[in-house]
């Protein structure tokens, strides 16, 4: 329903009545949801005092899905209306990096410089208007304001607003005829793409793009009046859309998210919640403004602070040990906060929905099928429902012995995609953005489905079942996190890119792939190039810098070690396809090659020596496990070049000991990693590899 032929950053649970909102105590209400037809408003009252008044400059915002630059305007006072867009706000950092408002980011904060003299003593009123939609836009959220000093002080005391709590909503309609009423829409309601003039049918209904019950709504915390909006704005009535709000409140279902809390965000304490709880995310709070502030989460542990001076970097220096990169360790990336804002629930959702993308070609595909054997495609060409993958997720959840099946499953379900999309892009295609959209849309609906079935089987927790004793306890069991990159499907930079430019195709290639590791890093059972293409993911950190041009150092490290941590502790190199084969993993040579020199610079050079010898020497670690002859002969011809990238993979580390030298590694470590290179490249030569 919400996401179809042109919907793709969904605004859904982002409205309230026109008017005032505050309720009988007194304090405003936040988030104000401001959704609905062209100029519909929000306004919030506040009091200051004379002094507090006069030394007010500037209005704080907090605002989720402002995508645009004529979406958005707010007004103080009697002041002229300002329109929210890049040149008219200060956007704080790390949304500024990411392309601001219509960048990558979904919620940004900015600062709004007000005429002298807009603040008053006494009542100011905060006024907030939806301009117009874009055809896939209904609005915006304030999740909080406030009036600022010079200095950047908060005038009006965080008390003095109160936070809506979902708990106490209702459905709007709760007798049970209107309950199951909304049910059927929700499954079968006939849609219009938009509120747009001439806004065309379209194929899909709410079930399609969302979760086939609707619990993500209910999971993520969408409110009713938001439901009842974005109904109307697909073409529905006021009362179906209360109608289906009552179904949605209805749902029995844990509800711990919220619409602009990115799904799965990282952050401390996320293994300690209830598995339920997993996918509502750590929350915005814990999306960091600068990348190096992790750095103290990764080596203290618990957030011990920035590095701010020489002593900061000496007591992270000292932190710093090999036991960090160790390769058979188990660095937890769910409880490292990051600074890249991941994705939130309206990324999710597909733009279009394949059906209304590729048609009938869809609906008989077996990508369509495979789903749940075709009951929600309309496909004629069904396959038995004994083969869905839905089907073997069910006896999965049931404890049949299937967990192998539904790995496999899935894995089934991803080559189908991709044999599916492979119709419409070949080596020799022709990007445009309409075509972007719709295969972009269509590795979405993927993602968005995957989380169906892994919510409604209580596949989450499940990790050991899924892949042994060594494995996570909480892990998704697939890849398609990573195979929804834009950049996963080709999908160019440029115009014809997602979003229209480089630098959103390159943040969203770089969320999903971050999400990816969030999800499934391995496990500890890496096979090949699954389920992350570690060498190809790596390389997207330069790529996404050649767009920001800011480094992000503590993330990268982060994914380099889980990489490292990728093979089974228990299989060396002579199993080639599954053991611990270092040229076919990132190697220490990141941290001194010229080429990644950027990526690091942010951090004191003492950090930079200490980090350089701590991975240097748990690689070697792990390298001299196993004797040589263990390495060598290679079952393929050496030097495969699905692992040679650059400076960072491929072998032959020993030939940079120059550089580990001058990086500061110690004498004894560049020795033994001669020494090691000296006795493979003998048994090389006598076994004739060039």
């Amino acid at each position: 329903m919400w996401h179809n032929v042109i919907l793709p950053l969904w605004l859904a649970a982002l409205a309230i009545p026109a008017g005032s909102t505050v309720p009988p105590s007194g304090k405003p209400v936040l988030p104000i949801e401001v959704l609905g037809p062209d100029g519909t408003t929000a306004t919030q009252t506040i009091a200051l005092s004379a002094a507090k008044s006069a030394s007010a400059e500037f209005l704080w915002l907090q605002v989720h899905g402002v995508r645009y630059p004529e979406q958005a305007s707010v007004q103080v006072n009697d002041g002229a209306w300002i329109p929210l867009r890049n040149e008219t706000v200060i956007v704080d950092e790390p949304g500024a990096i990411f392309g601001g408002i219509g960048g990558g980011f979904s919620t940004l904060e900015v600062t709004v410089a007000l005429v002298k003299g807009t603040i008053v003593a006494g009542n100011n009123t905060v006024r907030f208007r939806f301009n117009q939609s874009d055809g896939l836009s209904s609005g915006y959220r304030v999740l909080a304001w406030n009036f600022l000093t010079t200095e950047g002080r908060k005038l009006v005391p965080a008390g003095d607003f109160m936070e809506e709590q979902p708990e106490a909503w209702t459905p709007p309609l709760d007798d049970a005829a209107s309950i199951q009423a909304g049910k059927q829409l929700w499954s079968g309601a006939d849609l219009i793409s938009s509120s747009l003039p001439h806004s065309p049918r379209i194929q899909a209904h709410c079930a399609d793009c969302h979760a086939l019950d609707g619990r993500d709504l209910k999971y993520f915390n969408y409110s009713n009046t938001s439901i009842v909006t974005r109904s109307e704005f697909h073409g529905l009535t006021e009362l179906q859309g209360k109608q289906i709000a009552s179904y949605i409140r209805s749902l029995p279902f844990p509800h711990p998210g919220r619409p602009w809390n990115p799904p799965y965000q990282p952050g401390p304490a996320t293994d300690s919640q209830p598995i339920s709880n997993w996918a509502a995310g750590a929350g915005l709070a814990w999306v960091l403004n600068r990348d190096v502030d992790a750095l103290s989460f990764i080596f203290g542990g618990r957030g011990t602070g920035s590095i701010r001076t020489a002593a900061d970097a000496h007591t992270l220096a000292s932190q710093i040990t090999p036991a960090f990169f160790r390769p058979d360790g188990d660095l937890n990336p769910r409880e490292i906060p990051i600074a890249l804002q991941l994705p939130d629930w309206s990324q999710w959702l597909p733009r279009v929905h394949p059906k209304d993308a590729w048609g009938k070609a869809f609906a008989a595909s077996k990508f369509a099928v495979w789903y749940d054997g075709g009951t929600a495609t309309g496909s004629k060409n069904k396959v038995r429902v004994k083969e869905s993958l839905r089907t073997q997720l069910a006896a999965a959840e049931k404890g049949h012995g299937e967990m192998e099946l539904a790995i496999q499953g899935f894995h089934r379900w991803s080559q189908s995609r991709q044999a599916f999309l492979g119709q419409f892009v070949k080596g020799n295609t022709i990007w445009s953005p309409e075509l972007s959209k719709k295969v972009y849309s269509t590795q979405l609906w993927q993602l968005v489905k995957t989380w169906e079935l892994m919510q409604e089987f209580a596949l989450e927790g499940r990790g050991r079942a899924f892949f042994g004793p060594i494995a996570e306890s909480r892990t998704w069991c697939n890849s398609v996190a990573a195979e929804t990159a834009p950049a996963a499907a080709h999908i160019p930079n440029g115009p014809a890119g997602v979003g229209g430019k480089a630098l959103t195709n390159e943040y969203l290639t770089a969320s999903w792939y971050e999400l990816q590791i969030v999800l499934n890093s391995g496990n500890h059972q890496h096979h090949d190039r699954q389920p992350v293409d570690w060498v190809y993911a790596i390389h997207e950190f330069r790529q996404l810098y050649e767009q920001t041009h800011e480094a992000e150092p503590a993330r990268l490290l982060v994914a380099v070690t889980k990489a490292l941590q990728s093979c089974d502790p228990h299989l060396g190199p002579a199993d080639y396809e599954k053991g611990w084969r270092p040229e076919k993993n990132v190697d220490p040579r990141i941290l001194v090659s010229a080429g990644w020199k950027a990526m690091f610079a942010p951090l004191p050079g003492e950090v930079q020596r200490a980090l350089t010898q701590s991975m240097l020497s748990a690689w070697m670690d792990k390298n001299q496990q196993y004797p040589i002859a263990e390495y060598l002969p290679l079952p393929v011809p050496p030097h495969d070049s699905r692992y040679l990238y650059g400076d960072i993979s491929g072998g032959k580390v020993w030939e940079s000991a120059g550089e580990f030298r001058a990086a500061g590694v110690s004498a004894d470590l560049v020795a033994r990693l001669q020494n090691w290179g000296m006795a493979y490249t003998d048994r090389a030569a006598r076994l004739q590899y060039h």
